[in-house]
């Protein structure tokens, strides 16, 4: 009974927080955002989600951000991905990067906001360390891998990538 509450009540939040966000539109810095859910909440090796995205001006300077949805069902307290990108004008993808982002502080909270028990986190990557800066104008494409040692991981929900332009006049260095 407390779970199905619980459910409910998160459908409800995501619900209200969907609604909010499309009647006030999308930021003007947000280059992209995308959120693929995990099938059955169970993030398998087989399973990669792949975000498709446009960089139109290399002169630009861009944040990336993963973004993940979770439950308490995640029972680690870090995860790491592998990242696959496919640069504009490439017909397959490359191995680009492990990331490894942390879910618990050293307190063993959960990171991120909290709405009936799901938490969101995004997380920051570096240009240079976590990916590749954007040097080509184009299309990118970017596929992500769970490489972690259990397979399915459970209790992730979404997996979501986020690219936002920001100080257009300086170049990327």
């Amino acid at each position: 009974m407390l779970l199905q509450k619980n459910i409910i009540s998160a459908c409800i939040a995501i619900t209200m927080t969907g609604l909010i966000a499309t009647g006030c539109g999308k930021p003007a810095e947000t280059a992209y955002q995308k959120q693929v859910p995990v099938p059955a909440a169970k993030w398998a090796y087989k399973f990669q989600p792949e975000f498709t995205f446009d960089i139109p001006d290399t002169s630009s300077n861009y944040k990336v951000f993963l973004i993940f949805r979770y439950d308490a069902a995640f029972e680690f307290s870090n995860i790491w991905v592998r990242s696959w990108v496919k640069q504009p004008g490439d017909s397959v993808y490359t191995e680009s990067k492990r990331i490894e982002t942390v879910l618990l502080a050293a307190d063993g909270t959960r990171l991120g906001n909290n709405v009936g028990g799901v938490y969101e986190y995004k997380v920051q990557l570096k240009a240079g360390q976590d990916y590749e800066p954007f040097k080509k104008a184009g299309t990118y494409s970017v596929k992500l891998e769970q490489i972690m040692r259990k397979n399915p991981l459970t209790g992730l929900l979404n997996i979501g990538l986020r690219v936002e332009r920001y100080n257009a006049k300086k170049p990327v260095s």
